[in-house]
């Protein structure tokens, strides 16, 4: 599969942003869209270098919140090694973001949280309206990892 194929199978889950990133040389070899890349930009006073923020150590607790796609999102579940393969799931109110690093990629996808819409019926009753999105970050993560992470980690990527 290409890395674009694995960019348009996040999106066929429900991310709308999805950036894959080369760790040799820190090219994008996957986009969304041409403006989702790593970026610098100023939170306040603050310099932020998404580039940076891949490269940091992502196991330590020290590490509260993790910024791309130009926003700050609080780290809610931590895993890997410290030299090894790692990942975040993050959120920031109706904002999901997952990073995992891969031994040779970082692959990080952007999401929202499923709103419910009611819908009114011609005759006044009501009718939930399937909305885009996820239940939460955990959903988000489990679908990833079921269906596109896993098959990653098993080809060694």
């Amino acid at each position: 599969m290409s890395w674009q194929a694995y960019v348009e199978a996040a999106q066929g889950l429900g991310f709308t942003k999805v950036t894959l990133i080369a760790r040799a040389n820190y090219q994008a070899v996957a986009l969304s869209a041409q403006t989702d890349i790593a970026t610098a930009w100023k939170d306040g006073d603050k310099d932020i270098n998404e580039n940076q923020e891949l490269l940091d150590d992502w196991t330590s607790v020290d590490k509260k919140v993790f910024c791309f796609y130009q926003k700050k999102f609080n780290i809610i579940l931590r895993e890997g090694e410290k030299d090894g393969k790692q990942l975040l799931v993050c959120a920031s109110g109706n904002d999901i973001c997952l990073a995992r690093q891969f031994a040779t990629i970082w692959f990080i996808a952007y999401g929202q949280k499923k709103s419910m819409a009611m819908k009114k019926e011609a005759k006044g009753d009501k009718k939930e309206e399937k909305a885009k999105g996820f239940a939460g970050a955990q959903q988000a993560f489990a679908k990833m990892s079921k269906d596109i992470w896993d098959a990653l980690d098993e080809a060694g990527i």
